[in-house]
């Protein structure tokens, strides 16, 4: 798989800079890891050029988010073994209309994302310093990088805890977890910012 790139395109996402660098952020994470399955998924919504991407617990086989995503983008993420193995899950969250705005992110071990060096080097190649194993010497061993699953939407009514941003984050991915029918609203958000509705 491609080394990923902060620089990339956001895809449709919102914009970090459209928000007030004053406001509240509340970062969450579940302390065990859950095993995930991406695949494409029907969705009449999707623009063209893309493919509705749903992501899926494992074990009860209920999806999480869907977003949509460049076909190769994710041909790789099926490749490339990047949910081979458990992941955490983070989720992030702004209080902003229609109520509480948040995104779903899976916890990726970084070196899924780095250069493949199965290939064999060219015999001048090895006196070449290259950014690629410069960038990999640097990484912990425990470096991940946040993946981006979809945009999620709690509207004001549905708050538990309005007083408290960080444990109504919290609820948030816990009700995610569980497939409660509080969170109906989850994975429609980013598909319909994509097409302005």
């Amino acid at each position: 798989m491609a080394p990923w790139s902060p620089d990339g395109p956001n895809l449709g996402f919102p914009d970090p800079d459209e928000h007030d660098p004053d406001t509240p952020v509340a970062f969450v994470a579940t302390q065990d890891p859950f095993t995930l399955r991406v695949r494409k998924i029907p969705d009449d919504r999707t623009p063209e050029g893309m493919v509705c991407m749903g992501t899926f617990l494992e074990e009860q086989d209920h999806m999480i988010a869907r977003s949509a995503v460049p076909p190769d983008m994710l041909a790789d993420l099926e490749d490339s073994g990047a949910f081979g193995e458990p992941v955490r899950l983070a989720l992030a969250a702004v209080e902003q209309k229609p109520g509480l705005q948040c995104r779903l992110f899976a916890l990726i071990p970084a070196d899924v994302f780095q250069e493949d060096d199965s290939e064999p080097e060219e015999p001048w190649s090895s006196s070449v310093p290259r950014f690629e194993s410069t960038e990999q010497d640097e990484l912990p061993a425990n470096a991940v990088v946040p993946l981006l699953l979809g945009h999620i939407v709690r509207f004001k009514r549905d708050r538990k805890h309005p007083e408290d941003l960080a444990r109504e984050a919290g609820d948030v991915l816990r009700a995610l977890l569980a497939e409660e029918a509080g969170t109906t609203e989850i994975v429609d958000k980013l598909l319909d910012d994509l097409l302005d509705l």
